[in-house]
């Protein structure tokens, strides 16, 4: 018996020796979820990684400046996105308002902005009047253009897709992260927000593996 099961304690051994460090510790239904069934991820090698959140949210907000700095090292093999989260009514305006940033191409610009006004000044940014005309103060887009982009079959549709997806994916909170179509956690399931990223991490391994073994 020895001789036969000290080649398989070997073969553990070097296995953990291989794994990254963000794998330790990391367990299903507990730090994240399978998605089921999984959903369809654009073509290629690359994985993609998407955060949907509430900008209303104080979790969101308290997450941005860990997650930028994940951004700031983000490998080539990963694509992430941003999806603003629709599940609830009472989210939509500001839905509505993301998805217009990114018609106009302004995310960049104005996404952490709009967190601070919300969190940090305090600004009730929660219709079209009032969003349309904080951007307006922030960009070169008026308000007036704003809302009619805000108001635009283009953004309803991509609310409602937005919706559809979330209540596939069976996000029910934000933020979360949905890793190839196939993982989910939250900072909840993962323990903190630093763990959050770390089990984001992982499963990034975890679907290029997969995608790498087919």
């Amino acid at each position: 018996m020895k001789r036969t099961s000290f080649p398989w304690i070997l073969v553990l051994f070097l296995g953990s020796l291989c794994a990254p460090p963000a794998m330790a510790g990391v367990v299903v239904s507990m730090e994240y979820a399978h998605v089921v069934p999984a959903q369809p991820t654009p073509p290629g090698p690359r994985v993609k990684v998407q955060e949907v959140f509430w900008y209303g949210c104080p979790h969101c907000f308290h997450l941005q400046p860990v997650l930028n700095r994940w951004l700031a090292h983000l490998p080539p093999h990963v694509v992430f996105t941003r999806q603003a989260a629709a599940i609830s009514p009472y989210w939509i305006p500001q839905a509505r308002a993301f998805f217009a940033f990114k018609r106009l191409g302004l995310v960049p610009l104005l996404h952490d902005r709009f967190f601070d006004a919300i969190h940090i000044r305090h600004e009730n940014l929660d219709n079209a009047r009032t969003i349309s005309r904080w951007v307006a103060r922030h960009s070169h887009v008026s308000a007036a253009r704003f809302r009619r982009v805000y108001r635009s079959f283009a953004v309803s549709l991509a609310v409602r897709r937005a919706r559809q997806q979330q209540d596939a994916e069976g996000i029910h909170s934000v933020p979360t992260f949905i890793v190839d179509g196939r993982y989910r956690t939250n900072p909840s399931m993962a323990g903190s927000r630093r763990q959050l990223m770390r089990v984001v991490d992982y499963l990034i391994h975890k679907a290029w593996q997969r995608r790498h073994s087919q």
